[in-house]
């Protein structure tokens, strides 16, 4: 869930951001319009933690802050998988109706005394705990840990396996069909025909005259006989053969580098303040406005190395873009 927050100094604003944010075709259901808070800094700093529950403790301070002072908040929830340029196009909304710079704002506020929230406090002695703790808070990063830390170099490893899958084959179908054929063969046929000849010659023994006789001459004829007989003509056979290949996996793998820099006396714990003064000075740079980090890190990274020469971008540039994405979801 990505989620952007602006403040602006009337209800009007706020609702004509609301407006027109869903008349570009933002879910209405996402969007929520916070009034400011009253009563009890107790009340005011659960209903801070309740409203911007994705929010860290410091930015829990300034919004609390804001709502405190009369400003009325826009809340627009996005899902992850939304493209980018449509949150670049609600920040744009957010923009044109003149919302709270917040980071001025918080730094006027500690200049007129204001040293953080203290609305969790429950008990006087806590709250000259909490003080001390919030006007020293710019030094909390400076304090050196007690003991050991550790920070572990994980390195990725290729593992390439194998799986069978799929690709096609071939489908033997076997089917009858029929066609026409001729053959010729010779066939006889026998007829009988009578002739009468005339004859004039005397009676002989031979003649049996004056028997009577039967003489019968029958007719035989061919016919064709048709015989089928089954032959194999041809073969089809399916054979499977195996070839092997090597293929080579080209893939990228993440390694943690741990640089140790040796740092001058004077120097421990100053990289936060540095590094947060110049999240401050792109967040501010009108070039900028509007644009994410992938847009703006080369011209960052050369701000940066003629701002700070002999320091490693490097080892902080991971800490500049969370910071300068963070300060863009406060538009």
């Amino acid at each position: 869930m990505r989620n952007l927050v602006a403040f602006y100094q009337t209800r009007n604003q706020a609702e004509a951001v609301r407006d027109e944010l869903v008349s570009a075709g933002y879910d209405s259901g996402n969007i929520t319009v916070r009034s400011p808070s009253s009563g009890d800094d107790k009340g005011l700093w659960e209903s801070i933690k309740e409203a911007f529950g994705f929010a860290d403790e410091q930015d829990h301070q300034i919004y609390a802050e804001a709502s405190r002072r009369g400003a009325y908040s826009v809340i627009l929830r996005q899902d992850d998988d939304n493209a980018s340029q449509s949150q670049e196009r609600a920040v744009e909304i957010m923009r044109r109706h003149n919302p709270i710079d917040l980071d001025q704002q918080a730094t006027e506020w500690k200049s007129q005394g204001w040293i953080g929230y203290r609305g969790a406090q429950t008990a006087p002695a806590a709250t000259a705990a909490t003080a001390t703790t919030q006007t020293n808070k710019a030094n909390r990063r400076s304090t050196p840990a007690q003991g050991q830390e550790v920070i572990p170099v994980v390195q990725e490893e290729l593992q390439v396996g194998k799986r069978q899958v799929q690709q096609g084959g071939v489908r033997v179908y076997s089917r009858v069909t029929e066609r026409p054929v001729q053959e010729q063969i010779n066939l006889r046929e026998e007829h009988v025909s009578v002739e009468r000849r005339p004859v004039d010659r005397p009676v002989t023994n031979a003649d049996a005259a004056f028997q009577e006789r039967t003489i019968e001459a029958t007719e035989s004829a061919e016919k064709a006989v048709v015989n089928k007989q089954a032959r194999v003509v041809e073969e089809v056979a399916l054979n499977k053969h195996v070839e092997e290949r090597t293929e080579t996996v080209n893939d990228t793998v993440r390694r943690t580098d741990v640089d140790v820099e040796k740092l001058q006396p004077g120097q421990a714990g100053a990289q936060a303040d540095w590094t947060d003064e110049f999240v401050t000075t792109l967040s501010n740079d009108q070039r900028y406005r509007g644009r994410d980090w992938n847009t703006i890190e080369t011209d960052a990274r050369s701000s940066f190395e003629q701002r700070y020469p002999g320091r490693k971008w490097d080892q902080v540039k991971d800490q500049i873009r969370r910071g300068y994405d963070k300060v863009r979801s406060r538009v």
